[in-house]
């Protein structure tokens, strides 16, 4: 099981405050059945430079007291105006792939920016993958945007999708229709934003067998160890 988004490392964003908590909230994970943690701070570009971002990524992993060969290190870059112009975008690519997660805008998305994410992957070898898609369903239920990304980019979503009655059939219709790549817990804390990637995994054990599960886990796999040509 990979967790592919999350905000463990401490004192980086909205996420873990301290080692203590970034500790606890990887040990939760694990227990839960996580080999793989992605770790994906934040990243506003209109805050600071990918080379500030990218020293104080190095110094919070470095306070972590513990072996990281089960760490993926990336970023949640916010989508913004002249992302695709970025010289240094491939800095915050996840570790030892070609993956670049992005957090679009809460508006309806124009022609334009999906364009821009189209010209990121023309210009660098990066694959974009768009940051928890389900929370966008809503805001561009009267476009034709969803059915857009899920057929031209890499779609993640987070656990609780899977794990809200109210909302999962709609996932497990994602996960039928081969239109998910990856899964997070986007887990920020213990408490309101805990890692819960065992519970969504049970969701989809229970509703659609060990056999979706397995398989989803081998492709998640495969992706991260570059063993399936990253195409959409």
């Amino acid at each position: 099981m990979i967790d592919f988004h999350s905000h463990i490392l401490p004192g980086m964003d909205d996420g873990s405050k301290n080692v203590a908590e970034s500790m606890e909230m990887m040990e939760a994970s694990f227990s839960q059945g996580v080999e793989m943690i992605v770790a994906t701070p934040h990243f506003y570009p209109w805050l600071e430079s990918p080379e500030d971002f990218l020293a104080r990524r190095a110094s919070a992993i470095k306070s972590l007291p513990l072996p990281l060969d089960k760490i993926r290190v990336g970023a949640e870059v916010a989508y913004y105006d002249g992302i695709v112009y970025s010289e240094d975008i491939e800095l915050l690519k996840i570790s030892e792939t070609d993956f670049l997660l992005v957090e679009m805008p809460m508006t309806v998305w124009t022609r334009r920016m999906l364009d821009s994410l189209h010209a990121i992957e023309n210009r660098t070898r990066l694959k974009v993958v768009i940051a928890h898609l389900d929370r966008y369903l809503r805001l561009q239920k009267r476009t034709a945007n969803i059915d857009y990304v899920c057929d031209n980019f890499f779609i993640q979503v987070n656990a609780d999708y899977f794990i809200n009655r109210g909302t999962q059939r709609k996932a497990l219709k994602l996960i039928n229709e081969n239109s998910v790549d990856f899964i997070g817990s986007d887990c920020h804390n213990l408490t309101s934003r805990p890692p819960n990637m065992g519970e969504a995994y049970q969701t989809i054990e229970k509703k659609l067998g060990i056999k979706s599960v397995n398989a989803f886990n081998d492709k998640q796999n495969q992706y991260l160890e570059g063993g399936l040509i990253y195409e959409r």
